[in-house]
């Protein structure tokens, strides 16, 4: 058992050993780890929908938070979290800001006036809406995905 960001590595290096192996993880997290890591050779195998009616999206989302609008992200603040830096780098790619990184706790970084915007992944909705921000923009839905070569 391992982090599920850390099942595609663990896939690389076991297959590299020449041991058969899959892992389950998030199509967030392989993704993310697949734009880090473009010479991987370990993709989808299957793709497992992920159904949740408590849920916002029906699935896990990385999405753009904030309590202004989208049309104010330009020359702002944005927090992201490390885990989906890759993602969030090609989301903002359209939007000259000025980006910081955490580990967790994102919210706290508008809800401190640190950043104006969050990019994370969202589920309920819950600690997003604790902090007073919206979804602004769905950037990424995630489904469970079997990984291998």
């Amino acid at each position: 058992m391992v982090r599920a960001e850390d099942v595609p590595l663990f896939v690389d290096k076991l297959s590299d050993k020449g041991i058969d192996c899959v892992g389950l993880t998030g199509e967030d997290l392989f993704s993310e780890y697949k734009l880090r890591n473009i010479k991987s050779k370990t993709k989808i195998i299957q793709k497992i929908s992920w159904n949740d009616k408590n849920a916002l999206f029906g699935k896990p989302a990385i999405c753009l938070l904030g309590k202004k609008s989208l049309s104010e992200l330009k020359n702002s603040i944005v927090a992201i979290n490390k885990k989906y830096s890759e993602i969030a780098e090609t989301f903002l790619t359209k939007f000259p800001c000025e980006k910081i990184y955490f580990n967790g706790c994102t919210e706290t970084a508008v809800e401190t006036n640190i950043a104006d915007y969050v990019i994370d992944i969202v589920y309920s909705g819950r600690s997003a809406k604790e902090a007073g921000l919206c979804v602004l923009e769905k950037i990424f839905s995630s489904d469970i995905v079997a990984v291998g070569k």
